[in-house]
This record gives structure tokens, sequence and C-alpha cells, in this order.
């Protein structure tokens, strides 16, 4: 039985983490014979399910979420169907490289691949007896890729997923790793709690803190040009910065929801949504002009997709569409 509610979920799925991951590389045939009696349960109400995150390239869309349920589409976001997956670990989230190749992770440092456009799974990489959730994952193309989690745990990889190392953020940090994104100018940034943020201008190899604006919990960041980007967390914070994340602006939210997505989308506006149906819009992208929208049914949202004439919405309730006007 999952004892997680949904909001507890989308808001501090990290603090079942007990422990820090310490060995360094797992091999895939040993933890794919220990885990194969564990898959995923198919379901028709899959698609309503907790959803955690969500990815897209080249007209593949992905959903991850509870009981290792992944979800994709292949038409824009209209209709889904459910891989097979070899895990029922809670999944927290996914990376596309192309349309055939992927990675997911979540609890127990479960990392996933597929490479036949997300129809089936393959476990590459866990370590159950920790139970250390991973939380996001990230790859700057087919060999390369970063996961990252709960108490500063990064795994890094030069092999595709094959094998995966430990390495750290910092030698005095053990914060909890939110989310990573890449920005327009060619460096990560790295969201994380008790109000930090990393940047590397390296692809991952070497990490230093920005200035924060701000104590608390941040659950990730929008690049929305070169130089500019958006940084959301706790309790409807959102600020702006226009100098690569040097110097910081608040926002006006007009919301105290917790801030967990961030979107470009196709018509230009910036998207931000959180839970309790939290949907911020930045029409310009700048931080300027800020719309606050109460979606009906008030679910928590955790990951934005553009679909070809509405934006879908992964979170709480599953898969849902929300169409601009």
């Amino acid at each position: 039985m999952n004892l997680l509610r949904p909001h507890a979920t989308l808001a501090v799925h990290v603090l079942i983490a007990t422990a820090l991951l310490f060995s360094t590389s797992f091999s895939t045939a040993a933890i794919a014979a220990e885990n194969d009696s564990a898959t995923a349960v198919p379901s028709k109400l899959a698609v309503h399910s907790l959803l955690l995150d969500g990815a897209q390239q080249a007209g593949l869309m992905v959903a991850v979420g509870e009981r290792g349920h992944i979800l994709y589409s292949i038409d824009k976001g209209h209709h889904w169907l459910q891989a097979s997956v070899p895990t029922q670990t809670l999944l927290t989230g996914v990376h596309l490289h192309d349309a055939q190749l992927g990675w997911a992770v979540g609890h127990d440092a479960t990392i996933l691949r597929t490479r036949d456009g997300a129809k089936s799974w393959q476990l590459v990489y866990s370590d159950i007896d920790e139970q250390t959730p991973l939380l996001d994952v990230w790859f700057s193309n087919a060999q390369h890729g970063l996961a990252i989690g709960a108490y500063g745990l990064l795994l890094t990889t030069e092999d595709g997923g094959d094998s995966w190392q430990r390495n750290i953020i910092s030698e005095e940090d053990d914060f909890h790793l939110n989310h990573i994104t890449p920005t327009h100018d060619g460096a990560l940034i790295i969201a994380a709690e008790a109000g930090m943020i990393y940047r590397s201008d390296d692809n991952g190899q070497q990490w230093r803190p920005l200035p924060s604006p701000y104590l608390g919990s941040f659950f990730g960041s929008l690049p929305t040009s070169q130089q500019s980007l958006f940084l959301f967390g706790l309790r409807g914070h959102l600020f702006f910065s226009s100098n690569h994340g040097e110097q910081w602006q608040a926002i006006q939210t007009n919301t105290t929801a917790m801030l967990t997505a961030g979107l470009k989308g196709s018509d230009g506006r910036c998207y931000i949504s959180g839970l309790g149906g939290t949907l911020l819009i930045a029409p310009r992208c700048n931080g300027s002009d800020i719309e606050l929208k109460q979606l009906p049914g008030r679910s928590g949202i955790s990951a934005m997709l553009q679909g070809d004439d509405a934006i879908i919405l992964i979170g709480e309730s599953g898969i849902t569409r929300f169409t601009p006007q």
C-alpha cells in the first residue's frame, strides 16, 4: 500500500530517504535478475493515477509516477499507452534523448532505460537496501548523464546508463537536489532545498552555488532566454533573473501554493504550475504581468508538456489538458 498521500508526495517525497548511497557501480544484469519479479501492473486507470514528471522529444511524450507507472503518447498527448516496466517503485523523473532512447528515475535509487520509444524499460541501477530516492535525471547525449536526489546524491554515467558512479555537488552540503535544468547558455542549474541553487558550466563536472534569494526549498527553474530564467519553490515563491542567476527579482504571485514545474509554451508565454491547481501565466516570460489561474478540481500539477492545441498537465489527477485562451 502506498502510504504517501498525493500532496505529500508531490511536496516532499524525498523525505522518506534515510541514507546516502555509498557504492559506486552496479551490474545491470545482476540488478535485473534480483528484480524481475516486481513489475508494474497494467491498469486502465494508470492515466488517472499520481504522476510526478513528464518529458517530450521528437513526437514522443512520456509521464512517470506511482507504482512504476510509465505512460507514453505518440499523438501529442491525445491518447496514452502504458509501458512495460520492471518495477513498482515510485518514479519521480524522466528524460528523453530522442524518440527511442530515454531514462527514468525514482525511489530506491532506481534508474530505468528505454531503447524502443518508451514501450518497454530495463532496470539498469537500483539500491533497495539504502532506499534513497532519485528525483531527476538529465543526459547531454546518449552516453553522458546525471541523476540527482536526496541528501546531495549525484550519480553519473559515461556509458549510457550501463554503469553509474557516485559523485558530489559539495564537500560541505548534503541538501536534497530536486530538479536539474539545462539553460540556453549551455549551463546546468540544480534547484535544491534550503534555498540552494547550483550551477555547472562544464556539463556537470564542477558545481558552484548561486546567490540565493530565499532560504526555503526550490523545486525547479525555467530558462526563458540566453541569460534569463525563473526559479520557483515553496509557498508560492517565484523569482526572475536576467543575468544567469547571479541576481534575482522577487515576483508577486498572489498564492502560497508550492510551485513545482515550468514550461515555455509554443504561444510564447511562460507557465508555472503548482499544488492546488495553481497555474501562473507570464505573457512576456520576464516576470511582469503575472496572471494567476486556479484550475477546476484544484489537483496538484507536477509537470507540463506542450501539446498541439493544449498544455498537457501531469500530476495528482494523472494526465489532463489545459487550453490557453
